[in-house]
């Protein structure tokens, strides 16, 4: 599998021969609570925005999703799964990575944290891409031309979601709704250094009350009020 992060710099690059004068290309990133469907809505926008362009273009917006993980793991040497683990848990004491630093498959949390905002930065250099959660709001907050989305929900509209959507038992997934949640909490709290802030989101929909066709609307919207598309 090429290299993630090569691909897109090579991609980025190819554009616009000219580094000085290369324009900052938008990209949308996608939050959501657990149960409400980012990446269907992620779908949604990245086809009706490539439908919009004019015929022959050859600039599609993509959607990407576990890609990061997958280039993350590659650079760390891990499986996906291990880093996956690793971004769940939040920081640990500096007496547990002490400890545990002397063993030779030892990945501190700050060397996650660092791969994957590197990864996530390239990406959105190359721009005219649809990010799926991986904290890349907090990594890219405040980044022109770009629209963070947070998708919420109240419990209980999950908690039906999340049920019909993995046909299991209502505490199963009221327990897998609360733990998700807080690794969620805990990547944010990671990358920004401090508690989860809801304020680097630019906008937030409600899944209980608005369509998913609604939703990527008022998402491309906005992107055309901040000249995005």
């Amino acid at each position: 599998m090429d290299n993630l992060l090569l691909k897109y710099m090579g991609e980025g690059l190819s554009r616009d021969p000219s580094r000085a004068s290369q324009a900052i290309k938008p990209i949308v990133t996608i939050s959501r609570e657990y149960g409400c469907p980012s990446k269907p809505i992620a779908q949604l926008l990245t086809d009706t925005i490539n439908k919009k362009l004019p015929e022959g273009s050859h600039l599609k917006w993509r959607f990407i999703n576990k890609e990061v993980l997958e280039s993350a793991a590659r650079e760390l040497q891990l499986n996906p799964a291990d880093v996956k683990y690793l971004l769940s848990v939040g920081e640990k004491s500096l007496m547990e990575d002490f400890l545990v630093s002397f063993s030779s498959t030892y990945v501190s949390n700050l060397k996650v944290k660092h791969t994957l905002t590197k990864v996530v930065s390239t990406i959105a250099q190359s721009g005219h891409v649809v990010l799926v959660g991986r904290g890349s709001a907090a990594i890219l907050q405040g980044k022109p031309r770009s629209l963070h989305v947070r998708l919420m929900a109240p419990e209980a509209w999950r908690l039906q979601a999340v049920i019909s959507s993995r046909n299991i038992s209502s505490a199963e997934a009221k327990h897998l709704i609360e733990t998700t949640d807080k690794k969620r909490s805990a990547l944010y709290e990671l990358i920004l250094g401090q508690k989860m802030n809801p304020y680097i989101f630019d906008v937030a929909f409600n899944c209980s009350t608005l369509s998913k066709h609604q939703i990527v609307e008022g998402i491309l919207s906005m992107m055309a009020a901040r000249e995005m598309i």
